[in-house]
C-alpha cells in the first residue's frame, strides 16, 4: 500500500541533455525500475527500494527568442 505523499522530482538525460519530471511515491514493499529517454534511448534513471517513479514526462522549455534587442526603439 501506498503512502498519500507523493514527489516530483527532475531529472537530466547524461546523453542528450533532455530534461524530464516524474512523481516519487513511498511504498511499505520494495520496487525497482528505470526510465530511458525518448531522444536518445539512454538511461535517464533507475531506482530499487521502497520507492517508485511514474509520471514521467518531459520539460517543456520555451525556445530561445532571437531578434532585435532594441525592437520599437527609435534612435
Amino acid at each position: 500500500m501506498a503512502n498519500s505523499i507523493w514527489t516530483t522530482e527532475e531529472f537530466t538525460c547524461t546523453g542528450c541533455g533532455m530534461n524530464y519530471t516524474a512523481t516519487r511515491e513511498e511504498h511499505s514493499e520494495l520496487h525497482s525500475g528505470s526510465f530511458k529517454c525518448s531522444i536518445c534511448s539512454g538511461e535517464v534513471h533507475a531506482w530499487s527500494g521502497k520507492h517508485h517513479f511514474f509520471g514521467w514526462q518531459a520539460v517543456k522549455t520555451k525556445p530561445p527568442v532571437f531578434g532585435r534587442r532594441w525592437a520599437g526603439v527609435e534612435w
